[in-house]
């Protein structure tokens, strides 16, 4: 019975992942009806629930409560929603005696997703379970030894490889497991050198793969699903291949040419070719009989690939398709085994969650060229961003597909444009001279024009998962620079970067003209403030989920030759804040307006030049909801405090507040990081809360999650989201 259970398990295949977010429109189907079928999914898994954060399946609570969890996480039930807690509450409750490779590998990829810190003890734990359970084949089975964590760094001490053929479910589950627990800083190279020889030496003649490997007497025939699994182990080994390369590389100094090559002959491969062939043909099979873990394999590979199209199949349109027509009544979908995980597949499909696009990097290699007009016919490719800012017409979108560091020269932007991270890059902008307008050496002790990296003067800039590095020369006197400047028209920043540490004094973004712009999951690091905006004209500032550590925070520019005016409303939510001061405001602007919610204020002073009045809130206003305040002084005028405003409670009752969620109370975070003390190589995980802060129970609705913040890692895992999506869409709505 128990044999039984575990194999009719082959179901949960379809939770891996797709790696690259495809943005190609629904055909057979409208957007508007994939998302009501997908969110109808939700409100069944929801109500499915046990009281103790488990869903029920035989044999696999773990497994499947780690696949709804995951799927309800996928399609934007946030992190902090108890339903996700309660599931990981559940996992981590059964973690001391789990062992079976599905729920091991379902876990790993649950608590990765996650991101909480405090679970990396336990994806360390589950990924030495799945090491030791490989055998001589390559391959996994059923379930794997329980050993200690310690056998990751000490192979010796892990128990003899078994010799059991092991099936190809369990192997690319595993495979799944452990190339997400990778991201951890876990070696699983020697793994998947045998994983790249089994699915290599047992490929069928037609070019698919199996469910068991074939023997003397008999080769099975291929079926869809496993066929699919073949190709995403083979894909994940020689992804692994090239990042141990790569690591070697970075510690010799030098690149090889092979690396690249690794990647680019993937494809060509007469294996993985033959079974891409194979692939397709199933592909142009699905149908409303089609199983939703073979719907799900598809898209993995689809979208790992970058193949919108397997052979001459559209595979997301179709399958969507089948999937909305075999929807039941209350938003599941089922088969034999019940609801609970087709739905989970179904909706994962629908979705099309991405966790893993640092592979799509690996494979197709970096170009020569990294500065890609994406969304132009050809897509042509240019040495700079100046170059390729240059060619883009408004609405383009510019990728760039490489680390760098890339000196940028003052670039000026004057139509609507995205500039973002290729997928699998993390794109360093630094600042650098170059040349002014008449063609001569860039001179920022005379000229303003040329003391910042990039300057958008009019249209509306998207930038994505971009960092920059501000660190500008010595010039003999002391500079007003700034990272990014608005100077007419928006700015939208989503996960990006920006930091200095040669204490120059840099202000983050400056804003010298009337601009709606909004900043997202960004990590802002050092300068003298990190928004600095100019007071006239309407101002509207929208800051979310972001970690901001500077001298001043917000601070205003006095307007030169212009009398007091304008107005600012800033909008704050479940942000970090840490510095010397949080509203440097001082009187040159009329109105100021600030709402802010679940954001983290550690700061000495919190708004000592925010009045325009002594001891009056004329024209100006404060609203909260759920803030915690760790403050030396509070309120005032030109720098001097208000004697009547001395702690959380008094501060509400200035501003006419009922704030019956926020509080004073000391805030303290994993790693302690001083005022004035700036530096490149600061994360955000440095202000996670640490376990020790009064308010740590606080961590899910209480500033920015870390995790998801700034650039690289942090745009990986937000891209990944369907919040990204969201983001997408929310852009394109306000662009019209």
């Amino acid at each position: 019975m128990l044999r039984r259970a575990l194999k009719n398990i082959v179901s949960l295949l379809m939770i891996v992942i797709s790696l690259v977010v495809l943005t190609s429109g629904v055909q057979a189907q409208t957007a508007q009806e994939v998302t009501e079928s997908r969110l109808k999914g939700v409100e069944f898994l929801k109500s499915q629930q046990q009281d103790d954060g488990s869903w029920e399946y035989e044999g696999h609570p773990v497994g499947i409560t780690a696949l709804c969890t995951l799927a309800l996480l996928e399609n934007g039930v946030p992190v902090n929603d108890p339903l996700i807690q309660k599931g990981r509450l559940f996992i981590l409750k059964e973690s001391e005696k789990l062992k079976s490779t599905y729920d091991l590998a379902l876990a790993t990829l649950l608590l990765s997703r996650i991101g909480d810190r405090e679970d990396k003890t336990m994806i360390r734990r589950y990924a030495a379970r799945l090491i030791a359970g490989q055998t001589t084949t390559g391959g996994w089975s059923y379930s794997c030894p329980i050993v200690a964590s310690s056998t990751l760094n000490n192979p010796r001490a892990r128990p003899k490889l078994g010799t059991s053929p092991g099936d190809n479910s369990c192997t690319q589950f595993a495979v799944l497991g452990l190339w997400t627990a990778s991201r951890s800083n876990i070696d699983i190279e020697e793994s998947m050198i045998g994983v790249a020889r089994r699915f290599v030496e047992t490929q069928n003649e037609d070019g698919g793969w199996s469910y068991r490997l074939p023997t003397e007497e008999k080769a099975e025939p291929s079926r869809n699903s496993m066929t699919l699994a073949g190709l995403f182990c083979l894909t994940v080994a020689r992804a692994s291949k090239i990042k141990s390369m790569q690591k070697q590389e970075e510690e010799e100094g030098e690149s090889r040419a092979e690396t690249q090559k690794e990647g680019e002959t993937l494809i060509s491969d007469p294996i993985f070719a033959k079974g891409l062939e194979m692939a397709g043909k199933y592909a142009a099979g699905i149908s409303t009989s089609s199983a939703r873990y073979f719907l799900w394999s598809t898209e993995r590979v689809g979208v790992l690939l970058g193949l919108e199209k397997l052979g001459n199949t559209d595979w997301f349109s179709k399958g969507a398709n089948v999937l909305i027509k075999t929807q039941k009544e209350d938003g599941s979908w089922e088969n034999s085994r019940g609801k609970l995980a087709d739905t989970s597949f179904a909706i994962l499909f629908l979705r099309k969650a991405n966790l893993g696009s640092d592979i799509s990097r690996m494979l197709n290699g970096e170009p020569e060229k990294k500065f890609q007009i994406f969304t132009q016919d050809k897509k042509p490719e240019y040495a700079s961003l100046s170059e390729a800012v240059k060619d883009s017409k408004s609405g383009d979108l510019i990728r760039v597909n490489g680390d760098g560091p890339f000196r940028i020269p003052h670039v000026e932007i004057d139509k609507d444009l995205t500039i973002e991270a290729g997928f699998g890059y993390d794109p360093v902008f630094v600042y650098s001279r170059g040349r002014n307008k008449l063609g001569l050496r860039a001179r920022p002790e005379r000229d303003p024009n040329v003391r910042h990296i990039i300057r958008v003067s009019k249209g509306t800039l998207a930038i994505e998962g971009i960092s920059f590095q501000f660190d500008p020369p010595e010039v003999g006197k002391e500079i007003p620079w700034a990272a990014v400047v608005v100077n007419g028209g928006n700015l939208r920043m989503l996960n990006c970067s920006i930091s200095e540490q040669n204490n120059k004094g840099m202000a983050a973004i400056q804003i010298l003209s009337p601009t709606d712009s909004s900043f997202t999951n960004c990590f802002f690091v050092g300068g003298r403030a990190a928004f600095e905006i100019e007071g006239t004209g309407k101002q509207t500032l929208t800051v979310d989920d972001s970690v901001l550590f500077s001298r001043k925070i917000f601070s205003v520019l006095k307007s030169s030759g212009k009398t007091v005016g304008g107005s600012i409303n800033l909008n704050l939510s479940h942000c970090t804040i840490q510095g010397l001061e949080a509203f440097n405001f001082e009187r040159f602007v009329k109105d100021i307006h600030i709402m802010s919610d679940h954001t983290a204020y550690k700061v000495e002073n919190l708004g000592l030049s925010l009045l325009s009045q002594k001891s009056s809130k004329e024209s100006r206003s404060f609203e909260g909801d759920g803030n915690v305040y760790d403050v030396d002084k509070w309120l005032g005028m030109n720098g001097k405090a208000d004697t009547s405003i001395t702690n959380a409670k008094s501060w509400d009752r200035f501003w006419g507040n009922k704030e019956k969620t926020s509080l004073e109370e000391t805030i303290s975070f994993v790693l302690r990081r001083s005022n004035n003390s700036f530096n490149h190589r600061y994360r955000p995980e440095d202000w996670e809360l640490s376990e020790d802060s009064k308010v740590a129970a606080r961590q899910y609705d209480l500033g920015a999650k870390p995790a998801s913040v700034g650039a690289g890692p942090g745009f990986s895992r937000f891209r990944s989201s369907i919040l990204y999506n969201e983001w997408k869409q929310k852009q394109v709505a306000e662009a019209k």
